[in-house]
């Protein structure tokens, strides 16, 4: 059996550490992944949308698939604001509210259902909030195509 001087394998076992911690950092969470007109989507982001999907559709989605949604979210709020719609944050906990009535489950019961599977509660907020800004948006081209 080969022996390694102890000074190798404290040095390789900084390494490995250094690498986990590097890989696991809060940072490279936050860091940015795309930049859509000027927001940026984090790498925490693309996680928490996949988790979220997976959850929902039971499918695994592919990582540009999900980078692709979250783009299109924050285009269609960006949109809307500049129309001037209101997705005011009590809309949205409102229509969260009202998801959890139809699913026969207290807003706290979902939010640590969630939590349990790793998905904050601001990662389902936002897609409500995206689907309300897309509604809002479809409403508006329609009544406009009716003047």
């Amino acid at each position: 059996m080969t022996r390694f001087p102890p000074f190798a394998l404290a040095f390789v076992m900084n390494c490995v550490l250094t690498m986990m911690l590097t890989c696991a950092s809060p940072a490279r969470a936050q860091s940015a992944a795309v930049a859509v007109d000027g927001e940026s989507i984090t790498e925490g982001d693309i996680e928490q949308r996949t988790k979220l999907n997976l959850d929902s559709t039971h499918k695994q989605s592919a990582r540009q698939d999900v980078i692709n949604e979250l783009a299109d979210d924050k285009d269609s709020i960006q949109e809307a604001e500049k129309l001037r719609v209101d997705l005011a944050n009590a809309q949205v906990d409102d229509a969260f509210a009202k998801m959890c009535s139809r699913m026969q489950v207290s807003p706290e019961q979902l939010t640590k259902s969630l939590e349990a599977r790793g998905i904050r509660l601001d990662t389902l907020k936002n897609r409500i909030k995206a689907d309300m800004a897309r509604a809002s948006l479809a409403r508006l081209r329609y009544h406009k195509f009716q003047d």
